[in-house]
């Protein structure tokens, strides 16, 4: 046998046995030990349990579920019995007497205050018209028709006027027209928080002999002005009146006031001698 054939070990191929096959090892999973019950929590004994076998008086056999709740038991209010508070105290009935007389007083004063201190009215003028109105050489001749809205602000308290004089003026300084100590027209009563009017009528035609004719200057001027087709005029007058007050007598107090109307624009018709108030009403001031 040929040398080359063999190993180290001086056995030939032939002679060397195969090495068995390889074995599979299963390894079978071990369960871990259990862990040791834990001890009871401190200051509490242990959960005591039911013993083996113990039944609880219910048989499970024969238990039958009975109706769910009705919604009136999750949502009804409970229910309480109301409480009868009693008749008011003493202290109650008179405190509420007290109060009562306390506003009842405030609102007294505060009547007699209104009432005892009457405003006087106010005044503006409603309309203004002019007819006739002629300026040539040194003759002048016009006439006014005026409505004296008078508006009265007090509470309770009526106002009667018994004269007017009244005056009108080219401008504000220059006197054209004026009227006696007159009664109005119509009997001027204005009751409380209402409005009345007084009706002014003014003519040169009928006053000449108590204004003197207005002078040259305030001829050229007014013929002037005129040409423009806008002159101005104010209205002056004196009233009389009486404001009656009270409320469960009457009492009656006499006031004499200046009543002042100026810048009052009339705008005429072209060459007429006729014209009207440009614009809403103008207030008046009062000077008492």
């Amino acid at each position: 046998m040929d040398d080359s054939r063999r190993n180290k070990y001086g056995q030939s191929s032939d002679e060397i046995p195969e090495p068995p096959p390889p074995t599979r090892q299963y390894f079978e999973p071990q369960q871990p030990a259990p862990f040791p019950p834990l001890p009871p929590a401190m200051g509490y004994p242990p959960a005591m349990g039911y013993p083996p076998g113990y039944r609880n008086g219910y048989d499970q056999q024969h238990y039958q579920q009975g109706p769910p709740p009705s919604p009136e038991m999750y949502y009804a209010p409970p229910h309480c019995p109301r409480q009868d508070p009693g008749p008011p105290s003493s202290f109650a009935i008179l405190t509420t007497m007290m109060l009562f007389v306390f506003f009842t007083f405030i609102f007294g004063l505060v009547i007699m205050f209104l009432i005892a201190r009457p405003k006087f009215p106010i005044f503006h003028v409603e309309t203004l018209a002019v007819t006739n109105f002629s300026v040539a050489n040194d003759d002048f001749t016009s006439a006014w028709e005026i409505n004296l809205v008078v508006e009265n602000r007090n509470f309770g308290a009526n106002v009667h006027f018994d004269r007017i004089q009244s005056f009108i003026y080219f401008n504000t300084d220059d006197l054209l027209a004026s009227s006696h100590f007159d009664h109005p027209t119509k009997d001027v009563t204005v009751k409380a928080n209402e409005k009345g009017t007084i009706d002014i009528k003014l003519s040169t035609a009928d006053y000449k002999q108590s204004v003197p004719a207005p002078g040259k200057r305030v001829m050229e001027e007014m013929r002037n002005i005129r040409e423009t087709g806008v002159v101005p005029f104010s209205l002056r007058a004196f009233a009389w009146s009486q404001i009656e007050t009270g409320l469960f007598y009457t009492e009656t107090k006499h006031i004499q006031s200046r009543i002042i109307c100026e810048d009052l624009k009339v705008h005429f018709e072209g060459d007429t001698g006729n014209g009207k108030l440009n614009g809403k009403s103008k207030d008046c001031v009062v000077d008492l």
